[in-house]
This record gives structure tokens, C-alpha cells and sequence, in this order.
């Protein structure tokens, strides 16, 4: 996970970090005896029991891969690495009644970060701040994209990029903006992405990084703005709150 989290360290927020984990190399760890006590052995005994309980293969993978995922970022950010030693199984990430995953750190840790988790075939990836709201979000540009893009893609965000781009990369662009955006600002209501809107999206090529500007058109006036990088077939998005003005 370390060559991932140097490859893509400049996308997150100013002291968040992130982390990225290829599944198909934890597959066969877990497919072993040994390896997957091992894999279970870092999580804490309420995440174990939980883990227990799953049978479908795909959501074991997702759920474990997404936990270690997010327990390899916080033990990044430097708040955290004060306190040593970090251990694994210390930490907490259970599901919320909207299905957030919510920590449960040391008792001892009198400041809880924001975290956020994501997957998506092969990759599950993890975005952790020292405090606040965060989110993340990785797509494959699927077709799938294309089947149901009506539903959360108008044809003026279509038309947004400032870089002409394929369907399905300016598609991923407007789906994993609104899906940061629901986890980072949204996360406790059961909202759709109807409420999110996008007004501008542009591309910096020195850094390979497209920036999304979106708006929560509910009357509460928030905006958030959404670094995004494209690698293989892949889209990897983090979301932030604009400051105040």
C-alpha cells in the first residue's frame, strides 16, 4: 500500500492521507489458512465477530480489504503517529445506522479523525483527516456507467471539462464528485444525488488532477470542492468543504 499512498499523496486535503490496497493480492492471502488468520488477527474483536458472519467471498474481500485499507491510513497521519505504538486491532470501523463506517478509537485518543472508505472491483481505498468530514470515492469507468447515467449525470455537467475527455471518464468525473460529496457533506441523510450539482471541472495537467466545484442545493449553502486522478481504468476522487468566504 506504501508505493500508492506516495503515488497519489498530493490528491487528498492539506494533512489527510490516503491509501490504496490491490485486492487481487489479498485474495490469496485469505484464501490460505494461515493468512487469513493473520489478515483477521489485526482486526478488533467487534470487526472479527462481524467478519465471521459474512459468507459471499466478493463481500468478505470488499469488507476486509476496505478495513485494513483504513486502518493503513490513519496509522499515517501524524496526529496518530505521536502516539505509539499503533496497533491495528485497537481500532474500531463499524458500520453507522446510515452505513458509514464510524471509529471507534483508543479511549485514550482525545481527538477522533474523519474517515472515509471506497471500492471498486480490484481496489478498495481509504481517506482519513485529522478532523472534520471527509470522503473518497474509486469507479471503474465501466460501462454500467453509461446504462444509468440519467440518473445522475445532466448533459450541462456532461459538458463541464475544460479538457475534452471520452463518456466514460467525464461520467466517473461526475459520479465519484457526487459520491465524495454525499459521503463528505451528506453522509447523515438518506439523500440522492439529485441534491448535489456540479459547476465546474477543470484539468491541471503538471499534476495529472481534474478539480470538480459542486454545490448542495438543499438550502443549506454548502460546496465542497473534489480532486479527482485517473489511473488504469479507474477514477480516484477525494472531497473537501470549500472555506468560508
Amino acid at each position: 500500500m506504501d508505493a500508492f499512498s506516495a503515488r497519489f499523496a498530493v490528491l487528498p486535503p492539506e494533512g489527510g492521507k490516503i491509501s490504496l490496497l490491490d485486492l487481487t493480492q489479498l485474495r490469496p492471502l485469505m484464501e490460505q489458512e494461515a493468512g487469513l488468520q493473520f489478515l483477521t488477527s489485526l482486526l478488533s474483536p467487534d470487526e472479527a465477530r462481524l467478519f465471521a458472519g459474512f459468507t459471499y467471498p466478493k463481500r468478505r474481500l470488499e469488507w476486509l480489504g476496505g478495513r485494513l485499507t483504513a486502518k493503513h491510513c490513519l496509522s499515517r497521519l501524524p496526529t496518530l503517529q505521536k502516539t505509539a505504538p499503533f496497533f491495528y486491532r485497537d481500532y474500531t470501523l463499524l458500520p453507522d445506522g446510515h452505513g458509514r463506517p464510524t471509529l471507534a478509537p483508543p479511549p485514550d485518543l482525545k481527538k477522533i479523525p474523519a474517515l472515509s472508505i471506497s471500492h471498486s472491483r480490484n481496489y478498495a481505498a481509504a481517506l482519513a483527516t485529522p478532523d472534520g468530514a471527509c470522503g473518497i470515492d474509486i469507479q471503474q469507468k465501466s460501462a454500467q456507467l453509461t446504462r444509468v447515467q440519467e440518473r445522475f449525470a445532466s448533459e450541462k455537467e456532461l459538458a463541464l471539462p475544460d479538457q475534452p475527455a471520452p463518456l466514460l471518464t467525464r461520467l466517473g468525473l461526475i459520479w465519484t464528485a457526487k459520491e465524495t460529496v454525499k459521503k463528505c457533506l451528506l453522509s447523515d441523510q438518506s439523500t440522492s444525488f439529485g441534491t448535489i450539482s456540479l459547476t465546474k471541472i477543470t484539468y491541471e495537467p503538471k499534476t495529472a488532477i481534474w478539480t470538480a466545484d459542486c454545490q448542495v442545493q438543499d438550502g443549506t449553502g454548502l460546496s465542497a470542492v473534489v480532486r479527482i486522478v485517473e489511473f488504469e481504468e479507474y477514477l480516484l476522487a477525494c472531497a473537501t468543504r470549500k472555506r468560508d468566504a
